[in-house]
């Protein structure tokens, strides 16, 4: 059976009754997040913590980044600064199950060094999927709908707004404006925004059918259009050039309104795209907020699972193209996430319900997959709620919801190694050639040990290792490194 998602209406004007109504419905805006504001803008309350770092170990090291209670329903907005530095604005359940939004730094190295909240005191609803996005003079702005109170008030009228940061993050103020006019983004089915080049906000949101967006905090209309057949759920936006793209699942009940569909938005309205694979007939997999990025270079991206009931792969899909990538090693996938990597690369990330979370790199036309990386995850939890990963520098960094709340991790892309030959007879002297590769390309000064053996491959991303006759059958173990990777090993059979 097709996964039964909600239908939700929401009235224009707010009594505390039609509130306390919807909210009752909702379950994610029941548990919703939510930062307050004072009337004449925001300053945080509580003082910005700065915990003693805490470096990053190997991948399958979790740190948890979130305070306050968590909720199965919340998703995180990642951004790095020009500083190396990541930020995540992620949702939490304050005390009286009002909202509030917090913020954590991680440092280059993996260590938490900056943990506060957005806003000053609770709100009655908080966007359970807030945007993290470039804010003003290099620094953060976080778009979010919401309620302050019931009670008459700008902060009260149930818009999407925003509240900014220097890079730093170390405190966060509530402008009296709003990136759209619309009343109804409070009840956002999953919120997206981006900056177009000049830093100027652009934010959606979905309700029942009707996606509707704005760009900038003016007081002009909002844009929308309904989508065919009910409803649209879990959008992102991302900017490619001038163009800005948004994407939806849509859980209709018919293949042509089921599955993964993108539209360009802007400058001009585009056709309607929907991603091939992304639904068996009228049946498909939502897998959280949908995984978008725009490539470095060019191109926009998406991935998403592919069969039902359960994901038979990841696919990786060049937004206009007739087909997609598989992604390997990623059957059974739950929830995605994708972000640009440098120089034109891209990560994907997921998770499965051992719970267990991947990441791979691709080359940097995006069209080769390097090693998968097993993170393993956070030590006792038993599900991966959502999951994100922002991979703009030379690792990625993978944050994921299991439900008690945010944790991160860092993945290095891995070295695959190759030998030829792999297997030989004992009696024999014989010379291995050894290739050192990252999704498919040669990686030069690569080490690769066999025990006491070691050879450093060339530019070409080879070197070679004499085996001498030995006494017996074994198997021996190589492995390649190489600075800012994760290690690559082979099987060796000497018979």
């Amino acid at each position: 059976m097709r996964t039964v998602r909600r239908l939700v209406l929401v009235p224009s004007v707010l009594s505390v009754l039609s509130v306390l109504s919807v909210l009752s419905v909702l379950s994610v805006l029941a548990a919703s997040l939510g930062a307050a504001a004072t009337s004449s803008g925001a300053t945080p309350a509580d003082p910005v913590t700065r915990p003693a770092a805490v470096e990053r170990g190997a991948p399958g090291s979790w740190t948890k980044i979130s305070t306050g209670n968590g909720s199965s329903a919340f998703d995180a907005g990642l951004l790095r600064t020009s500083d190396g530095v990541l930020h995540v604005v992620y949702p939490r359940v304050a005390p009286g199950n009002e909202g509030q939004l917090g913020h954590a730094a991680i440092g280059a190295s993996g260590g938490l060094v900056t943990q506060n909240t957005v806003l000053a005191d609770p709100w009655s609803v908080v966007d359970a999927s807030p945007v993290l996005v470039d804010g003003p003079s290099g620094g953060l702005r976080v778009v979010f709908g919401g309620q302050r109170t019931t009670s008459p008030g700008f902060w009260s009228d149930g818009r999407m707004y925003t509240a900014t940061a220097p890079a730093s993050g170390s405190s966060w103020t509530l402008p009296a404006e709003a990136v759209g006019v619309s009343q109804l983004a409070y009840g956002s089915y999953g919120t997206a925004a981006t900056t177009l080049a000049d830093g100027t906000p652009v934010a959606a949101f979905p309700l029942n059918s009707t996606i509707t967006w704005h760009t900038g905090t003016g007081n002009d209309p909002d844009q929308s259009f309904d989508v065919a057949g009910c409803c649209a759920y879990d959008l992102a936006m991302v900017r490619s050039g001038n163009a800005v793209w948004l994407a939806w699942y849509g859980n209709g009940s018919a293949p042509s309104t089921n599955g993964t569909f993108v539209r360009q938005i802007a400058p001009t309205l585009g056709p309607v795209l929907k991603a091939p694979g992304s639904s068996s007939g009228a049946d498909s997999l939502p897998t959280g907020r949908v995984a978008l990025a725009a490539r470095t270079g060019g191109g926009v991206y998406a991935a998403y699972c592919t069969g039902y009931p359960t994901c038979a792969g990841v696919r990786l899909w060049k937004v206009g193209a007739a087909q997609a990538a598989s992604v390997p090693g990623s059957a059974g996938a739950t929830t995605i996430g994708l972000s640009r990597g440098p120089a034109g690369r891209l990560w994907v990330a997921w998770s499965d319900d051992r719970p267990r979370v991947e990441a791979v790199r691709t080359n940097p036309a995006a069209t080769r997959f390097g090693a998968v990386r097993d993170l393993g995850a956070p030590k006792g939890r038993q599900t991966v709620y959502a999951l994100a990963v922002e991979g703009s520098s030379n690792r990625g960094d993978v944050v994921v919801n299991t439900g008690d709340g945010f944790w991160h991790t860092q993945a290095l892309a891995g070295l695959t190694l190759q030998a030829s030959p792999s297997s030989w007879r004992r009696t024999q002297r014989t010379q291995v050639r050894f290739s050192v590769t990252d999704a498919g390309a040669a990686v030069g000064g690569a080490r690769v040990t066999v025990g006491s053996r070691r050879c450093t491959t060339s530019a070409a991303g080879t070197c070679r290792i004499t085996f001498a006759p030995l006494a017996k059958a074994t198997r021996l173990t190589a492995r390649a490194t190489r600075s800012g990777y994760a290690s690559g090993t082979r099987r060796l059979q000497v018979r």
